[in-house]
């Protein structure tokens, strides 16, 4: 059994990015991921505010397209067309960007456990014990 300073579950772009904060200043990091690898079984879309592309300097690699525009439908069938001359969002694919946000979690230092489901976490005195299923 190793001991981390910090487990990080799920080895999405959320959890990448934490992973890759922490180990950036020096912490122990492992991340629990459920699936066999990183960026499968990809659960929402990959549309992304300019603003996140920004801050979290995304890589041009996984952007599909930029856009400016969207089309809103209502359960009624009525739809209504946002328009701005500069793009506002980016369509990246998700897979590829899990993947890339993972890597530079691992470039940091940053442990992946891959096909590893988190089952329970007990608080004890002077640790926190994470069980996982392999």
């Amino acid at each position: 059994m190793k001991l981390y300073d910090v487990a990080v579950i799920g080895g999405g772009p959320v959890g990448s990015h934490v992973a890759y904060k922490l180990a950036e200043v020096g912490h122990g990091v492992v991340v629990l991921e459920q699936n066999e690898r990183v960026g499968e079984r990809v659960c929402c879309s990959g549309i992304i505010s300019k603003e996140c592309v920004n801050s979290f300097d995304i890589d041009d690699h996984v952007i599909l397209r930029w856009v400016s525009s969207a089309r809103l439908f209502s359960p009624s069938g009525k739809s209504i067309r946002l328009y701005r001359e500069e793009a506002q969002a980016c369509i990246v694919d998700r897979p590829a960007f899990d993947v890339a946000m993972a890597d530079r979690a691992r470039e940091k230092g940053a442990e992946y456990v891959l096909n590893s489901s988190v089952r329970n976490i007990k608080i004890e005195d002077d640790r926190i014990r994470v069980e996982v299923a392999q």
